[in-house]
Formats: C-alpha cells, sequence, structure tokens
C-alpha cells in the first residue's frame, strides 16, 4: 500500500491549486534549501501525471545540456587564453619576418650563373651581321608542342601566358655592378642573342640567350618562348641550363608549382650542377618547404663547398619562418577547434531553448506563482527581464500576446557569455590580426597554413613560453 502512496497523492492533487507557495526545492551552494521560484514543476494540469513525468525528463534534459555547454565554454575560455599567448609570442617572433619576407636578394640565385654560361661552348659561325631588330626566339625556330614534354603545364597556356608579368633582372644586376656596368651586360646579351639567332635558328644556347636577354628588360611572354624553344631544342647533356632559365622565369611570375617541376628537371638532367640544387632549394624555401630546402641546399654545397656562403641569407630566411609557420599552425588549428566548439555552443542553446519552451508551455506563468504578500518572490521578479511571444487561443485559435518574466536557465541563456555569434567574432579576431599586423607578402603563406590546418584541442604543454 505504501509503495503506491506517492502516485495516489498526485491523482488527488486538487484543481484548485494554491499558487503561492513552490512544490519545488533545491539544495544551494551554501548548503542551505531554497525555494525554486522558476521550478518547471507548477503545471497548468497538477493532476496529469503524464505531463508531470515528462516534464522531469525535459528538465533533466534541458540541465544536462547547460552542463554540456557551461563546460565547453569553460574549455573555450582556457583556448582564448592559450591562443592570445600564442598570438603575442607570434607577433614579437614576424619582427625578423619584416627583414626577410620580402625575399629581398633571395631570388639573386635565380638566373643563369658563370658556371651555365661556360658550359654554352662558345663560339660558333657568326658571319653575319645584325642590323637592329629584337632576339623574338619564334621568327628562327617553331616550337612543336606535341614533342614537347611540358606543353600540358598550366603556366603554358594562352589565358596564364597573356597576364604573365616579371620584374626586370637589369635592376638585380645594378646593385652588383652599376647602372653603367648592368646596361652593358645587357647590351652584350643582346648583341650575342642577335648575332647568334641570325647565323645558327636552330641553335638552343642562343635562344637560351634570348631568353636571358628578355628576363634582363622584363619581357616575361618572350623569355618564356625562348626559354621553351631552348628547351625544345637542346641535347641532353645541356638540357638543365635553359630548364634553369624556364624555372626562373616562372618563380619570378610566382607560378611556383609549376617551376617547381622544371626545376626538379633540371636537377635530373644537371645532377652533378650546384646552381640547379640552389635554384631548387630557394624556391622550395619560398614556397615554405624548409626540410626539401635544406636536403638540396645540403647536396648543392657537397658538389661545390662554395656554395654555402651563397645561401646564408636563404638559410637565415628559413631559420625565421619555419618556428613562425609552426606557431601560426598551431594557433589556426586551435582557431579551427573552437570556432567547432562554439557551433556546438550555438547547438546546445537552441536544444535548451526548445526544453524550456517545451516546459513553459505545460506550466504556470511565473510572474503569478507569488502573492501580495510574497515581497521576497516579488522583488526577485523584478530583477528579471520580460519576454513575449504570440500564441494562439486553445478556444477559437485567435492570436493572443503572451508577457511573463524568464526564468534563472533563460537569464543565463541570454547572457554574453553563451553568445556565439560574439565568440564567433571573438575567435576569427585572432586570424584577422595575423593577416593585419603580418607584412603583406606573408599573407599567401598565412593562407596556405590555415587552409591546411586541422582542428587541434590545445593541452597545457602547448601554453607558449617566452
Amino acid at each position: 500500500m505504501w509503495y503506491y502512496m506517492p502516485l495516489i497523492w498526485l491523482l488527488i492533487i486538487p484543481r484548485i491549486h494554491n499558487i503561492s507557495a513552490s512544490n519545488h526545492y533545491a539544495l544551494r551552494e551554501d548548503g542551505l534549501i531554497k525555494r525554486r521560484l522558476d521550478s518547471p514543476f507548477h503545471l497548468r494540469e497538477p493532476e496529469n501525471l503524464v505531463m508531470f513525468l515528462e516534464q522531469i525528463k525535459t528538465n533533466d534534459r534541458a540541465e544536462e545540456a547547460f552542463r554540456k555547454m557551461q563546460r565547453k565554454r569553460s574549455t573555450l575560455d582556457e583556448h582564448i587564453l592559450i591562443t592570445a599567448q600564442l598570438l603575442q609570442g607570434i607577433l614579437k617572433r614576424a619582427e625578423c619576418a619584416r627583414v626577410y619576407v620580402k625575399l629581398t636578394g633571395l631570388t639573386d640565385y635565380l638566373r643563369t650563373t658563370g658556371a651555365s654560361m661556360k658550359r654554352l661552348e662558345f663560339p660558333e659561325k657568326m658571319e653575319k651581321e645584325a642590323n637592329g631588330g629584337s632576339p623574338v626566339c619564334r621568327n628562327y625556330a617553331e616550337l612543336n608542342p606535341q614533342k614537347d614534354a611540358f606543353s600540358n603545364l598550366e603556366c603554358f597556356s594562352s589565358d596564364v601566358i597573356n597576364k604573365l608579368t616579371i620584374e626586370e633582372e637589369e635592376h638585380h644586376l645594378k646593385h652588383e655592378l652599376g647602372s653603367k656596368g648592368a646596361k652593358g651586360v645587357t647590351e652584350i646579351i643582346y648583341n650575342v642573342a642577335m648575332k647568334g639567332l641570325l647565323n645558327n635558328p636552330t641553335s638552343w644556347k642562343f635562344h637560351m640567350l634570348g631568353s636571358y636577354y628578355w628576363r634582363l628588360v622584363g619581357d616575361a611572354k618572350n623569355a618564356l618562348d625562348c626559354a621553351r624553344l631552348s628547351v625544345f631544342l637542346a641535347p641532353e647533356t645541356h638540357k638543365d641550363i635553359p630548364l634553369l632559365s624556364l624555372g626562373t622565369i616562372l618563380v619570378r611570375a610566382e607560378l611556383w608549382d609549376d617551376a617547381e617541376i622544371i626545376l626538379k628537371s633540371a636537377v635530373e638532367y644537371g645532377p652533378k650542377h650546384g646552381e640547379n640544387y640552389i635554384a631548387l632549394a630557394t624556391l622550395l624555401a619560398m614556397k615554405h618547404d624548409f626540410p626539401q630546402a635544406r636536403e638540396y641546399f645540403g647536396i648543392a654545397e657537397k658538389l661545390d663547398p662554395g656554395m654555402y656562403n651563397n645561401s646564408m641569407r636563404i638559410r637565415e630566411f628559413m631559420e625565421c619562418m619555419e618556428p613562425l609557420d609552426a606557431d601560426i599552425s598551431k594557433l589556426f588549428s586551435f582557431v579551427k577547434y573552437m570556432l567547432k566548439e562554439i557551433k556546438d555552443v550555438s547547438k546546445l542553446r537552441n536544444e535548451i531553448t526548445q526544453y524550456q519552451n517545451r516546459i513553459i508551455q505545460q506550466q504556470i506563468p511565473l510572474a503569478t506563482r507569488y502573492n501580495e504578500n510574497d515581497h521576497k518572490s516579488k522583488a526577485d521578479l523584478l530583477k528579471r527581464y520580460q519576454f513575449c511571444s504570440t500564441r494562439k487561443s486553445s478556444e477559437n485559435q485567435e492570436p493572443v500576446l503572451f508577457c511573463d518574466f524568464y526564468s534563472d536557465l533563460q537569464m543565463q541563456l541570454e547572457s554574453k557569455q553563451f553568445d556565439a555569434e560574439l565568440l564567433d567574432w571573438q575567435v576569427n579576431r585572432y586570424i584577422a590580426t595575423l593577416f593585419e599586423k603580418l607584412p603583406f607578402e606573408y599573407k599567401k603563406q598565412l593562407e596556405i597554413l590555415y587552409s591546411k590546418a586541422m582542428p587541434q584541442m590545445a593541452t597545457t604543454d602547448n601554453t607558449y613560453s617566452m
């Protein structure tokens, strides 16, 4: 008999309910029992046992979802702190990037070297004299696309070629030889290329020199034409020389993926020539592929120990950029993890709101749960916000404006602590700050690092230390 007493009591609850007191109590943090003003069990139909049990389940689900959301918010706070510390460390470390990221001097290695020029094995027959004109290689030889091993590369499509631009390499020579000396080199290359093409129109050497001339004056399209013809015409023993020139043009035009294919071919055709490895290593350093760059620099230095000094500046660039890339990748991983967690917080918040609405629909409005003498409850209600919604009347289905006070859980849900849009903005600010503070030339690399980053949860070991 006593086993069924709870059920009996629920069934005999009178329809006319006294709303001056609460039937729901909670244990406070100080150990005292407190009446719950916003109890979900103030039912409109207190005798409805099924609804009462459903309210218990719904309330438990809402509270469990809220605890889960709180845990995620706490984790986000920890990540925000760690990420902020990491960002400060990155900005400090990025000071070296301002020196090296522009790659001033690094691309000086990407040109035909003296060693390559000696391998051209001049002179050849030069009976005819050139009288003006320009060394436009396509006027002297024709490239057969079907026999061109690289014709499938995107960089050789008409759309890309028409937009191709490169810097004048004569500008770099001026730093070494002065303005007059640089002009003199350009004139010599021009004269030899013109006379050579006139007398030996199918000689790869003069097409290669034509390519170098156009590079000096900054004409990308003609430089590319001459280099491709030179590669096509050159014997395998010397094919690496025009491949080096062709790869250099593509590097300077920032077509780096295709340039890597060409320069790797130069290494394959000329494995005993250090300048090929230096050019490829320099490109890989510019692409921030530091392990591969280091490997090719090592090979070049074994072939020619004198090249170690030539690569010092690039090595300094790598020493600056490699740890910077690692820290930025870590920050992006944390950011992506936080953005995923913020989506979960937003999802939980919506889920809790749905539970709350389900509970509210079955209970007496919060505003009616006190009488005139219950000053304590009244004072508590006055501290709360109000919400209003339009509901349909059960009798005639006409819209009725319903207003009530927020419950404790509703008030917490409305706080900025669980505002997903605000959290999303705050976390995305870390990315925006990097793009704002770091040099413009580094932004392309930032985009690459962000695209590769995978969501990663931070640990205490991830805390940045100066």
